[in-house]
């Protein structure tokens, strides 16, 4: 019995090991972006619940040690209200080389000089998400990015989302 045991023990442990790692393994193929899906500019595409639009990527200005001021716009329409809600969203900017940069705090001087956003307060994206909207709502966002000088032209932005994952769109920039 004793053998019997001493053999059976390697078994067990690489049946426990592959138990313990499967849920590991699926859980790391969720939440990683794997499949690019391309969107044409102008054009929609419907991810985690929602058809997004590309607005708008502009400069809105420079920083005195030269980086970017960069302002994305998007639009969403809520499909399904649950697959929307499910939070983080990661919208990022994304180089040719891979490098991404992701959203940060723009002083309100910086999104001010553009003469449609004065007194206005668009929701980031996840902010939006978390607003739990309706189905068929359609929500503007907008996030705020600081670049590197000379990279402003080669970005495009990139939205992943959990009920979309392992997808991810990659939205190419009009113009």
């Amino acid at each position: 019995m004793r053998r019997l045991s001493l053999w059976a023990l390697p078994a067990a442990l690489a049946l426990g090991l592959f138990l313990q790692s499967y849920e590991n393994a699926w859980e790391w193929w969720r939440s990683r972006e794997l499949f690019a899906l391309e969107v044409p500019s102008g054009t929609a595409k419907s991810l985690g619940g929602a058809e997004w639009k590309l607005t708008g990527l502009r400069r809105v200005g420079e920083r005195s040690d030269g980086r970017a001021v960069m302002l994305l716009d998007m639009e969403a329409v809520v499909r399904d209200p649950e697959a929307f809600a499910v939070l983080p969203c990661r919208l990022v900017l994304e180089a040719q080389d891979g490098k991404r940069w992701s959203p940060q705090f723009l002083t309100p001087s910086e999104v001010n000089r553009l003469p449609e956003r004065r007194g206005l307060t668009i929701p980031t994206c996840t902010q939006a998400l978390a607003s739990k909207p309706a189905a068929g709502a359609t929500l503007r966002i907008s996030e705020g990015f600081v670049l590197p000088a000379g990279m402003a032209g080669e970005i495009r932005p990139v939205l992943s989302l959990p009920a979309g994952r392992p997808r991810y769109l990659r939205f190419q920039v009009p113009g």
